[in-house]
């Protein structure tokens, strides 16, 4: 189990040193500033609610009274689908770090960069976060009572949640692969056919998310979160059998060289991305403007909802085929800007709750448009997130974990 044995045929390609492909790079960096934008949003939507007896069952550790009713539209779009995304660009280099370190090796360097991140996050980063939330409400009796009462219920998990459970599926999956190393080989000519077959593969990640997603959205509803054990590893219910499949689906596109089977830019769904992004845009406006059809108010509330889960799974299926077709089919320059901001992404995402929460809190209150706060909170995030993460890399351990 120490290691994955490296097929004969792809040893010169793993010996040699992976170039950076600017449309993953650019694809992982848009989704790192789109949930910057959707955070700092939260605040500003007309569905907000802040509870003052206890700030932690709120929408947004921040709510103001300024609200504006695109950033509903806008933020929904974003949590159909991009965390779903998320998983599928991480699983996308599992399977050739597998094959290059092994897997213990693989294990502890996923803890590395993983596991102390995900620790100090939300031992340090998140209580600082979520401190404002606890200033707003009825109990506010100084940091040092609230850090008190964080470290005997549990820790806040807040955003790092994704990377505690990115952790858990890459080490479920480097163990769980070892044994099964004699299939990998037809799985890779597999994924290689999709090449050509951008839209059965759309039918079959539609029906596979469709039946690991709307059992558990039965069972649990869409808003219940519960923890692995204990705090802070906390998950939401209804859709860590959906991210868990995306995750597998990136794993098993990268096991043979992602850009020959079905990211190959050569491929349909590169070749048809305008396509894609109308089937992206279709899908998710059928799903939000599903209220005005007649024909559903016919329609009992029970067959209501599951109408309008089966429309959610395909705007997130088509949402994530969208940007994959977009990126991979598009022609991309470098900007150093760009390239500077995909070394960080990983840094920006620990770090700028922070950022937004207190940025947040300076904005409440003052008469200014919803627009204009959102605009000052994403901006301020991004710059200040994007510095912070510039300063650590210089730190050289630092340097090596992000």
């Amino acid at each position: 189990m120490s290691s994955i044995a490296l097929p004969s045929h792809n040893e010169d390609l793993i010996k040699q040193p992976r170039t950076r492909d600017l449309s993953i790079d650019y694809l992982r960096t848009t989704l790192t500033l789109m949930v910057l934008a959707h955070h700092s949003s939260l605040a500003y939507t007309t569905w907000a609610h802040f509870d003052k007896q206890n700030p932690f069952r709120s929408t947004a550790p921040v709510v103001d009274t300024a609200r504006w009713a695109f950033f509903n539209y806008a933020e929904n779009f974003n949590d159909v689908f991009f965390m779903s995304l998320m998983f599928f660009v991480s699983g996308l280099f599992v399977y050739p770090a597998l094959r290059r370190h092994g897997t213990l090796q693989f294990i502890r360097d996923r803890f590395v960069r993983l596991g102390l991140p995900f620790a100090f996050a939300v031992v340090f980063l998140m209580p600082i976060a979520y401190y404002v939330s606890w200033q707003l409400s009825v109990q506010n009796h100084g940091f040092l009572d609230f850090y008190k009462r964080l470290a005997s219920v549990g820790f806040a998990v807040g955003p790092p949640w994704f990377i505690w459970v990115l952790l858990f599926f890459d080490v479920v999956l480097a163990l769980a692969i070892a044994p099964f190393q004699r299939w990998m080989p037809p799985i890779e000519r597999f994924m290689q056919t999709l090449r050509n077959h951008s839209s059965a593969a759309f039918i079959g990640m539609f029906l596979l998310s469709a039946l690991v997603y709307l059992p558990l959205l039965a069972r649990y509803g869409f808003g219940t979160w519960t923890v692995l054990l204990t705090s802070p590893f906390a998950f939401q219910i209804s859709r860590i059998g959906l991210y868990a499949l995306w995750f597998v689906f990136g794993f098993l596109t990268g096991s043979p060289d992602y850009s020959s089977g079905f990211l190959s830019r050569e491929g349909s769904l590169a070749r048809h991305w305008p396509l894609w992004i109308l089937r992206t845009i279709l899908a998710y406006n059928a799903l939000m403007f599903r209220p005005h059809w007649s024909v559903l108010h016919q329609l009992s509330s029970i067959r209501q909802g599951a109408f309008e889960a089966i429309l959610w799974v395909a705007s997130c299926v088509a949402s994530c085929f969208g940007f994959l077709a977009l990126f991979r089919g598009i022609q991309l320059k470098s900007r150093p800007w760009m390239n500077s901001l995909s070394r960080c992404a990983y840094g920006m995402y620990l770090v700028h709750y922070v950022y937004i929460t207190w940025a947040q809190r300076l904005m409440l209150n003052r008469d200014l448009p919803a627009q204009i706060k959102f605009l000052f909170v994403f901006l301020a995030t991004t710059l200040l997130s994007w510095l912070t993460v510039q300063a650590c890399l210089r730190i050289p351990y630092v340097n090596k974990v992000l």
